[in-house]
């Protein structure tokens, strides 16, 4: 059997039904196998870096597995920056690199390079991998795909690479005498840890019942361990509020009348001011990175008991901010558990906190315009508004466009909303789109980009004219780069250098662009052109790309706020006291413990074990 027909075959086996990249001299006969399987549809893109991308968003979109065909050379360099995003995000992927012949390499050699565009790939990759390995002998690989498979899809997961030399990838293998993966003789699998314990589930149980202010937070690890209605069922058991990072967006509806946003530093107001009040905070699926909880590691929750689940054990011994009780399991074994304690009592002034949390949802609303443009919040909510039940969305990296949606947009009905939340590069909008409406059975994908994020895959247009997939684009045309704009305006004297036309950096007119490419283009540019021009957009057939042109000096708010020293520097206010400031006395009556006080002695991070 040809090697790359048994690859091909058992991708087909594992139930992946495209695979991503763009063809090249050394990986032909991959794509050709794939193809040949009649079960396998490749999709071929303009630049590597977008396939990287489109196959990480379709394996989240499909809770299955990217994979990812990339020539030799260039064709690795440019996939790097996909990679990242699965690694950071902990995506299985599946990334092959063709590779010159066995002889050609330098693996083993003292020289830089031997074949044609040969590039030693390992060394590159392997940090940001679970597994990484040139194959160099044909009977050696289905030991080695199928070890790739199995570390790519269990425990945390994350992406995989395989470096195939071209003088195998032809060879013929009897996969029945060839050695096999058996993950019990792998001590990297041997020591995973997926149930919490006993002892964990009751002492978290007991603080739930005796907790006056409670918070759950979902992190994307409940979504990754597709534990979405265990989650659900958790809150609805229990009453419990809860608040989500990014990545865990559309675990609930956001009209859930529970539901009390997203927190962080570029948050929504109403669930900083939640975590920031809590007495109990049980993060599920999440590490509570800085995004969450900003830098003032101390005053993070700072009257609350904190309880994290994570799947990673390093995740939890590297934790910045205080943790009483880390808990090392699979989040969605970890809600299982749970929910088989509730209901759990509740004291009789939780009343109160319940009360406050119907408070902080009124602060989730978007600001209201400020001058005669078109306000990003309100073009994004009037989008959210326009959009229908089953629609997948796409948010591009690029910063505005991220504060924007994450602020604004309602996710409802079967919605799905995604990003790379981790790396968040610009660029990553359209390419995710491909990934995740094919992904996505070709349902209707909205991709939010903003002008400076369109030029960097701007050749994947191409890519979605070609498959007519319903991908409708909406570009934020704000002349720039919008939040690059505000650093400068609050740190650095309004010198915009880099970040707009007067600055060195110009973007095209997009609706020329879009028309070149045959896209179905539609432009607003008035207030008052908003609702009518966004329905015409996303009833277009096909696919289509609106601009909307924005207002270039639209504040972004709330954020984390920072104040001025007497000598010149910056130091960032608690998570609470977001930008603009609310007036005292409306901030007092939100709060339900004390405000901060700058000179309090930092609280020690508790010496807690983490619990299995």
């Amino acid at each position: 059997m040809k090697l790359t027909d048994y690859l091909a075959e058992t991708l087909a086996d594992h139930g992946v039904k495209n695979v991503f990249g763009l063809t090249g001299g050394a990986v032909v006969h991959l794509f050709d196998s794939a193809a040949q399987t009649g079960r396998i549809e490749p999709i071929f893109h303009h630049h590597e870096q977008a396939a990287a991308f489109a196959a990480q968003a379709n394996a989240r979109v499909t809770e299955g597995l990217g994979v990812c065909f990339v020539t030799t050379g260039p064709g690795v360099t440019n996939a790097i920056t996909g990679l990242a995003a699965a690694w950071l995000d902990s995506v299985p992927c599946l990334f092959v690199s063709g590779q010159t012949r066995v002889a050609h390499t330098t693996r083993h050699k003292r020289i830089r390079q031997l074949g044609t565009q040969e590039l030693d790939v390992i060394p590159l990759v392997e940090s940001m991998t679970k597994s990484a390995v040139m194959v160099e002998k044909a009977e050696d690989f289905p030991y080695e795909l199928g070890r790739a498979l199995h570390l790519a899809t269990t425990g945390r997961p994350g992406p995989v690479w395989i470096d195939l030399p071209l003088d195998l990838q032809w060879a013929d293998i009897d996969p029945a005498t060839c050695r096999h993966y058996d993950p019990a003789d792998d001590a990297t699998t041997a020591d995973l840890v997926l149930e919490p314990t006993h002892e964990s589930i009751d002492t978290i149980a007991s603080w739930i019942a005796q907790a006056e202010r409670p918070l759950l937070l979902a992190g994307y690890g409940v979504v990754r361990s597709g534990a979405r209605d265990k989650f659900a069922r958790l809150v609805e058991e229990t009453q419990l509020p809860f608040v989500t990072t990014w990545g865990a967006i559309d675990v609930m509806p956001s009209g859930h009348p529970l539901n009390l946003g997203r927190p962080g530093v570029a948050g929504q107001r109403g669930a900083n001011l939640a975590v920031q009040n809590c007495d109990l905070l049980i993060a599920v699926g999440s590490h509570l990175n800085i995004p969450v909880t900003g830098t003032m590691f101390h005053a993070f929750a700072r009257t609350a008991k904190i309880v994290v689940v994570d799947i990673d054990p390093d995740e939890l011994a590297e934790r910045t901010v205080p943790v009483h009780l880390p808990v090392q399991a699979d989040a969605g074994r970890f809600l299982d558990r749970l929910s088989a304690r509730a209901p759990f009592q509740a004291p009789a002034a939780r009343s109160a906190w319940m009360a406050a949390c119907e408070r902080y949802r009124d602060y989730l609303q978007p600001p209201a315009a400020t001058t005669g443009e078109i306000s990003p919040y309100d073009y994004v909510r009037t989008l959210s508004d326009l959009s229908a039940d089953d629609d997948l969305v796409v948010v591009d990296g690029g910063g505005t466009n991220v504060y924007t949606s994450f602020q604004t947009f309602e996710l409802k009905g079967r919605q799905r909303m995604y990003l790379s939340t981790a790396l968040c590069s610009m660029g990553s909008g359209f390419p995710e789109s491909i990934g995740i409406c094919i992904g996505g059975e070709r349902r209707r994908t909205i991709c939010l980009c903003g002008d400076g994020s369109a030029q960097l895959n701007i050749q994947e247009l191409q890519t979605i004219l070609h498959h007519q997939l319903p991908i409708k684009i909406f570009i934020s045309d704000n002349r720039g780069y919008m939040s690059i704009r505000h650093t400068q305006s609050e740190f650095l004297g309004a010198r915009y250098t880099g970040s707009q036309a007067s600055g060195g950096v110009s973007l095209p007119d997009y609706t020329k662009v879009a028309a070149a490419y045959g896209l179905p283009v539609f432009e607003i540019t008035e207030r008052g052109e908003l609702s009518d021009g966004l329905a015409a957009a996303l009833a277009a057939p096909g696919p289509s790309l609106c601009v909307v042109h924005t207002a270039p000096n639209q504040e972004i708010t709330p954020r984390q706020g920072f104040r001025q020293r007497e000598d010149g520097t910056f130091a960032a206010r608690p998570l609470e006291d977001m930008a603009p400031l609310l007036e005292r006395r409306e901030f007092a009556e939100a709060m339900m413990i004390p405000a901060w006080d700058e000179i309090a002695a930092p609280r020690p991070v508790a010496p807690a074990s983490t619990s299995a």
